[in-house]
């Protein structure tokens, strides 16, 4: 604390005084003292410097109107307008007694603030135990610079490493006591504690009160525990671990369970829920990790009826993967365990891969142009009802790049074997099957580009626009699919001799300000088409054995800070319709935040039409933030969900209020958070 060096500066013969002293201390570090009075008595060993008495020395400087040493105690006093800054740290007082031997003193009508954490602790009297206690009588406490609220007790001892308590405690805001309490403990550092409740109502629910308590178990774990009470509904308890084993090494575990109360329970569905994470990541080595992301829940509608977040209340499914991989400069290998939830049925029949080990080989040159790519995996398929299965996929392929002068060609080929082991209880099936097959293609593509402009010295300078068309061919013979299972697009191969032809528009932009320069795409706008020559000669008229594909658009915009716009499209050119499509577009200033997505998808055989809209927007001015979000199906023509939140932040607090609406169910919430009180303990 600055205390500690106040008065030790003094603790050394300077020589004769003046009307105007200043003289250089012989220091490691140097000294300087100015005073219009300075007397040394010799015999009782007492400096005493009176008269706007200023103590510098690199980063501290002391002001007061005088200032009295014992050399022979250490005792040491400071008076009138004494002020202390040490870097961003400053005391000031009316007086201060300092022993610069024990460090002990006290403080008389002090103020103190410490810069790291913005702590004002102020008191009649502040006495000093050591480097790091203080207790503090009739005092203050605040993290507002301008006192927007403060606690005020009767006593006050602040251990700056670990806690602080209080008696006889009134919270404060705009100067009116709001809350009493005989006793308040809180960390001032990262402390255990009970954190701010979090409370609202839901037409559904009735009261809502999330409460959360945090231990810190050391520097690198801590803990939390939380409470999620719903009086219409039931009672969730959980806890977090967190743990950080070193710059390569971290995770958490995560388990909630949500027990529902007996008027609610609902025939089908369990009375205790639950929910476990576990995340973790370990990089044995630059090449070589290993990562876990655990998601398991108790039963399918865990999501749909617990959670308030459309994006999660929404999810189809949930995985969990544990992967090893080991990397080399042309290759990997990973083996994965995946274990996936289905969220819209029971999960008897959900197939699950455990495990898959999986080689590949990227671009590894073999001679001149030609290269070699390989993709070979074992999987084991599994599921709690039915019969497993095994396979064993192994596709190389070769390549090779030619190219000059803007223009490219791409020739490949390869193999694919796959096999399966379907051994099981059912007899019919009893026996392996295998699929083999050779493919081929190539690709040849070019790149017409000109520049316009010149660069200025900040904003958009130079632009090249870029044409570049692709001609792709791919041909894969007949294959006979019978009796291979369908897992995944390992499985699913067919016939292809198939011509598709893409144009890529691009402008690139060369952009400076005061960051410096960098070059973006300005605009994509891509079109592609294929053609398959088998089905134009085929006999068969249904839509499936048309040969042209759907015409496909992709498009995108972005400014360096302004605008982002992504659009993707499906055309039919036999019925002149849209089978799907998808825009976004998001806007940022230093005020406004405006998003909007909408989506869209025709109907098919299997699938109705759907259709989605989603916007927001986000205000900010001064310390206010508002935000506002809307899910709406443009089939049905209803509102799926709506939220509102206002938060207002502060220097030193902020509040938070939110309001939810979605169809059967409003929810309002609201959260304060005082910062340095975050967590405190009644």
């Amino acid at each position: 604390m600055i205390m500690l060096t106040v008065f030790f500066l003094a603790g050394m013969p300077v020589g004769s005084p003046h009307l105007v002293f200043a003289a250089e201390l012989p220091k490691k570090i140097p000294v300087t003292v100015k005073a219009d009075k300075l007397d040394y008595d010799r015999v009782n060993d007492i400096y005493v410097a009176e008269g706007h008495v200023r103590v510098e020395q690199e980063g501290l400087r002391v002001e007061a109107d005088k200032v009295v040493l014992n050399n022979k105690t250490g005792e040491a006093v400071a008076e009138g307008k004494v002020y202390i800054q040490d870097k961003g740290d400053i005391i000031r007082a009316d007086k201060i007694q300092f022993n610069v031997n024990t460090k002990a003193g006290l403080i008389y009508n002090g103020d103190l603030f410490m810069s790291k954490d913005n702590f004002h602790l102020k008191g009649e009297k502040i006495e000093r135990k050591s480097e790091s206690v203080y207790h503090v009588e009739n005092g203050t406490f605040t993290t507002c610079d301008q006192r927007e609220w403060y606690l005020k007790a009767k006593k006050i001892d602040v251990d700056l490493d670990r806690y602080a308590t209080a008696n006889g405690v009134s919270f404060n805001m705009a100067g009116l006591p709001v809350l009493y309490t005989p006793y308040l403990l809180f960390p001032v550092r990262r402390q255990t504690g009970l954190l701010m409740p979090e409370v609202g109502y839901s037409s559904s629910e009735g009261f809502l009160m999330k409460n959360t308590f945090f231990w810190a178990i050391s520097d690198f774990q801590d803990m939390t525990f939380y409470s999620d009470y719903r009086a219409r509904h039931g009672l969730g308890t959980g806890a977090e671990y967190r743990y950080v084993n070193s710059r390569d090494s971290e995770g958490k575990v995560y388990y909630n369970y949500f027990d529902t109360f007996g008027q609610y329970r609902v025939p089908g569905i369990p009375e205790g829920r639950w929910e476990f994470k576990f995340q973790h990541h370990e990089e044995i080595a630059e090449d070589l990790s290993v990562r876990a992301d655990v998601n398991l829940v108790s039963d399918f509608g865990y999501y749909r009826d617990l959670e308030k977040r459309l994006e999660l209340s929404s999810r189809p499914y949930i995985d969990s993967n544990i992967f090893y991989v080991e990397r080399w400069e042309t290759a990997s290998l990973y083996l994965l365990g995946q274990y996936s939830t289905d969220l819209t049925q029971t999960n008897e029949n959900t197939i699950q891969k455990l495990p898959e080990l999986r080689y590949t080989i990227f671009e590894e040159k073999i001679a001149g142009p030609v290269h070699l790519n390989f993709d070979g995996s074992a999987v084991n398929f599994t599921r709690q009802e039915g019969d497993g299965m095994r396979r064993a996929d192994f596709n190389p392929q070769l390549s090779a790049a030619f190219g000059g002068n803007g223009l490219g060609f791409t020739p490949r080929m390869g193999a694919r074997a796959t096999f399966y082991d379907r051994s099981g209880t059912n007899a019919e099936i009893a026996e392996p099957t295998e699929r083999e097959f050779y493919y081929a293609g190539a690709d040849m593509n070019a790149r017409i580009s000109r520049v316009f402009g010149t660069d200025g010295e900040t904003g958009i300078g130079r632009i090249r626009h870029s044409i570049e068309p692709t001609i792709s061919y791919l041909f894969v013979p007949h294959i006979d699919q019978t009796g291979i299972p369908q897992f995944d697009v390992v499985d699913t191969q067919t016939a292809q001799n198939l011509i598709t032809v893409s144009l890529i528009n691009r402008l690139t932009a060369h952009y400076k300000d005061s960051a410096g320069s960098r070059t973006f795409d300005l605009v994509v706008f891509k079109l592609s088409e294929s053609y398959d020559f088998d089905k134009a000669r085929s006999a068969d008229t249904t839509v499936a054995a048309q040969p042209r594909s759907a015409l496909h658009g992709d498009l995108f915009v972005k400014t360096p800070k302004l605008l982002t716009f992504s659009a993707t499209a499906d055309y039919d050119t036999y019925d002149h319709t849209f089978i799907s499509s998808s825009e976004s577009a998001n806007v940022n200033t230093d005020t406004v935040k405006f998003n909007i997505t909408h989506q869209y998808l025709h109907a098919s055989v299997t699938n109705p039409t759907t259709e989605f809209l989603i916007g927001g927007i986000d205000f900010k001015a001064w310390k206010w933030d508002i935000n506002a979000q809307i899910w709406r199906d443009m089939v049905l023509k209803e509102t799926t969900q709506k939220e509102y939140r206002l938060h207002y932040a502060s220097q030193c607090w902020g509040l938070s209020i939110v309001y939810i609406n979605k169809p059967g169910e409003t929810q309002y919430m609201a959260l304060l958070d005082l910062k340095g009180l975050g967590a405190m303990k009644f």
